[in-house]
């Protein structure tokens, strides 16, 4: 009976990181952006992690994504990717997203909703096309307990997010 229980703990332990590593996987998809009246980006983004390292986050134009996560010494750890909000005094709700004019490419937006008691400092990096290439980028503070927007007018394939952290 003890090893019948001891098997039966170990498989929901199990059971539960398996999930916890399938929630965290993006399904490879298309990236298409819009660029002028003529023109579209496009690309092919291969299946990947929301949270690499349980500390960086990296989001595409188009998502908006759950993200839980703990506080130790007003560091966020162990970032995890949800479905959906069911503990909101620790979970962020990011999206990114293109905004456009018909056809034409008008600006990106980043937003990001902090639940916690305290401002939310992060820094971010983004992978602008017209470079090819990753650059950071200064972002401002999320109040306590509010949301905010970044705009920028570059087209961007993506964002990173890391160092988030809560500060008075």
């Amino acid at each position: 009976m003890k090893k019948i229980l001891t098997l039966f703990f170990i498989s929901i332990f199990l059971s539960n990181i398996i999930f916890a590593l399938d929630n965290n996987e993006r399904k490879s998809f298309n990236l298409v952006l819009a660029v002028d009246e003529e023109q579209y980006f496009s690309a092919k983004i291969e299946k990947s992690q929301y949270v690499t390292m349980d500390k960086i986050i990296q989001i595409f134009p188009g998502e908006k994504i759950y993200i839980e996560a703990d506080v130790l010494n007003n560091e966020l750890i162990n970032l995890m990717r949800v479905d959906s909000v069911n503990n909101p005094e620790k979970t962020l709700t990011i999206e990114f997203k293109q905004v456009s004019d018909g056809k034409k490419h008008k600006y990106m937006m980043l937003f990001i909703e902090n639940p916690y008691k305290k401002k939310l400092h992060y820094s971010a990096n983004i992978c602008l096309l017209k470079y090819g290439k990753w650059i950071s980028t200064d972002v401002y503070d999320v109040e306590a307990g509010k949301s905010n927007y970044e705009i920028w007018p570059d087209l961007i394939s993506s964002i990173t997010l890391d160092s988030l952290k809560l500060i008075d």
